[in-house]
């Protein structure tokens, strides 16, 4: 394994530390909120329309990064499209065959609430159906308008 991806590995798992900790302290100060927590005013969408595992880890690390720094305070979607689409397709039909570190970050970041959306267009040009996708795939349209549509809603939009 090269340093690189050493180094990467290192800071994705320190970030998701971090998250885990600032994840407690939001549940004790949620507790401690009179009535209900309202929507967050922290709202981002990550473009992801590439299928290299180091990309997918940067952007990975980089919602990690921005729950860490919001003390979970934040909505954050992972719009998936084009060749990004493989994360979010199950092993047997998945033509990237991710390492299983990679599919834990997403497992764990859904945890934390991040959704990923799974573009339907795309999902038809490679012949993928809903039942080819990961538990935490969430189907839209379309990529291209669900960025749209989130950035109407206030979503801060994030491009690699």
């Amino acid at each position: 394994m090269t340093q690189s991806k050493n180094h990467s590995r290192r800071q994705f798992i320190g970030g998701m530390a971090a998250v885990a900790g600032a994840g407690a302290l939001a549940i004790s100060a949620q507790s401690n909120a009179e009535g209900l927590m309202g929507p967050t005013k922290n709202k981002v969408v990550f473009q992801l329309n590439k299928s290299d595992p180091a990309y997918v880890l940067d952007i990975l690390h980089s919602a990690a990064v921005v729950l860490g720094h919001f003390n979970s305070d934040a909505d954050i979607v992972i719009d998936c499209f084009g060749p990004g689409i493989w994360l979010l397709v199950k092993a047997p039909k998945n033509h990237q065959h991710y390492e299983k570190f990679i599919r834990e970050q997403v497992e764990s970041l859904h945890m934390y609430g991040v959704i990923f959306n799974a573009c339907e267009q795309t999902m038809k040009t490679i012949h993928i159906d809903k039942a080819d996708l990961i538990p935490q795939a969430v189907p839209v349209f379309s990529g291209a308008v669900d960025l749209m549509t989130l950035q109407q809603k206030g979503y801060a939009y994030i491009a690699w």
